[in-house]
């Protein structure tokens, strides 16, 4: 029989295989570091989008509406309330217009004293206190690990949100 036969030798398909094994190694940690920062970055979206909703239903429904996690830990999620009583817990006559569940694990969200549990919107846009004094203060969102940058969401004492990125440092 004559012919030609193709095909790889052993030593063609072993260097092949070794080239793809570096490839995926060197790309594995890329793409880690990748989305973990994607993880972040939506997770301070989420949060975002969800203080912005509570100022917008203040307003259109005339009554306090709370960004509450409930258990003090913002890394487990949050609900977005109307507080129909006022009395700045959930309560099954309030009305419920959003719940968010965990977020991802690695991701620590830490808010500092005027924002450790709650975050509380009235009629006029405003954040304030059950008591009634203004809240202003930061939510700050990191991985665990402290390789990625952290993000801070700064609540003014008019109710709005600013978005502000630090290098990666301890959360």
């Amino acid at each position: 029989m004559t012919g030609n036969t193709r095909g790889f030798t052993l030593i063609e398909l072993l260097v092949a295989v070794t080239l793809l094994a570096i490839c995926i190694g060197l790309g594995t940690p890329s793409l880690t570091r990748f989305i973990r920062a994607q993880q972040l970055t939506a997770t301070s979206q989420v949060l975002s989008s969800s203080l912005a909703l509570a100022r917008q239903e203040s307003v259109f429904r005339k009554v306090a509406v709370l960004v509450d996690n409930r258990d003090g830990d913002w890394a487990t999620g949050w609900w977005v309330y109307a507080d129909q009583n006022g009395n700045g817990r959930w309560d099954e006559s309030d009305v419920l217009i959003r719940q968010i569940g965990p977020q991802p694990a690695g991701v620590v969200i830490k808010g500092n004293s005027p924002v450790r549990r709650y975050i509380r919107y009235t009629p006029t846009g405003r954040a304030t206190m059950l008591g009634g004094a203004f809240q202003a203060g930061t939510l700050t969102l990191c991985r665990s690990d402290g390789k990625s940058h952290v993000t801070k969401l700064v609540i003014n004492a008019a109710g709005r949100v600013r978005r502000a990125k630090q290098p990666p440092g301890s959360c």
